[in-house]
């Protein structure tokens, strides 16, 4: 505000118009209104004798001046550190938010890992997304409490059945040894045991792409066929399977179709922990469809199973000898 308006409007020397500037300054603000009664106040001494002479007038006036000044500095300095305060909370809003962002970005995921024992029966997993694993004997697998990236990847070893929750936008992958087994929506049965020379994938309902480890696609399975990865030659062979005694572990029954004698005993040496002696030669070649309950012991086995094959055995604690009838 113009001192000399302030001045005129005391003296009473205002026209309308810069009385009507005048009072809307001084109802802005209760800091105007301080300021201008300070100045009537110095005004109205001039009445007073101690204020006759200009030059006690004038100082009275730079006092008044000063105070002003100061009391501006004040209020300027108050706002000032008031937004200090506020880009204070804003700039440490911000860094809070970068920092979610940051952690759920490129923060590794909390893993949860299941292994079956060799000796246990099957185990049922749900996934966050809605998928349902069960996991064979002997199994392992590793996966993210809640899936946050665009791909629902796990690690496995061993053998489990996969159903998938259908999402095009995040599709599903299964990382084995030397494999994966990517896909949007299914149910397929995957055999990657470490000790095994092939990783076999079975495909029951919807699509599969089985991949190297590179993601390089190798073979897209449709239901009722088997993909089966050497590891040694790296090579891939496909064929048409009845699905249904791939995944019959899950219920505690072990299917064999059109497996060769070799095929069962090696598959009964993992169940039992046992060793077989056989000589191949001595062996039939003749392929059978053989199934038993898991719970059963190695003896039951092997005696349903010299029903139908024309041998002998002879268990020595863990060794069995298999010999020709």
């Amino acid at each position: 505000m113009n001192e000399e308006l302030m001045i005129r409007y005391l003296q009473g020397e205002c026209s309308p118009k810069e009385s009507t500037l005048f009072l809307e300054w001084l109802q802005q603000s209760d800091e105007n209104k301080a300021i201008f009664l300070e100045y009537k106040a110095v005004w109205g001494y001039r009445a007073v004798k101690h204020f006759a002479a200009d030059e006690q007038l004038e100082k009275a006036t730079v006092r008044l001046n000063q105070e002003i000044y100061r009391t501006q500095s004040q209020r300027r300095k108050q706002v000032y550190i008031r937004f200090m305060r506020y880009a204070a909370i804003v700039v440490f809003a911000l860094a809070a938010v970068l920092y979610t962002t940051y952690r759920s970005i490129y923060t590794e995921p909390e893993l949860i890992t299941v292994s079956i024992a060799e000796t246990d029966s099957s185990k049922y997993i749900r996934l966050s997304d809605g998928s349902s694993v069960w996991l064979n004997s002997n199994s392992s697998i590793t996966y993210p409490k809640k899936f946050s990236s665009d791909v629902r990847a796990v690690q496995f070893t061993g053998e489990a059945y996969f159903k998938v929750a259908h999402d095009p936008t995040h599709p599903f992958q299964v990382g084995a040894e030397n494999i994966q087994v990517r896909v949007l929506g299914t149910s397929f049965n995957i055999r990657a045991y470490a000790s095994e020379r092939k990783t076999e994938t079975t495909l029951i309902e919807g699509s599969v792409v089985i991949q190297n480890k590179q993601g390089h696609n190798l073979a897209t399975l449709a239901p009722g066929q088997m993909a089966g990865y050497d590891k040694i030659s790296r090579s891939i062979s496909m064929k048409t399977v009845d699905p249904e005694p791939y995944v019959a572990w899950r219920y505690g029954l072990i299917s064999f179709t059109n497996a060769t004698l070799i095929d069962i005993t090696e598959r009964l040496s993992e169940l039992y922990t046992v060793k077989f002696e056989i000589n191949p030669s001595d062996i039939s070649r003749a392929s059978y469809n053989f199934n038993f309950q898991k719970n059963q012991s190695v003896e039951q086995v092997l005696e349903m199973l010299s029903f139908i094959a024309p041998i002998q055995y002879h268990i020595d604690g863990n060794i069995i000898t298999i010999t020709p009838v």
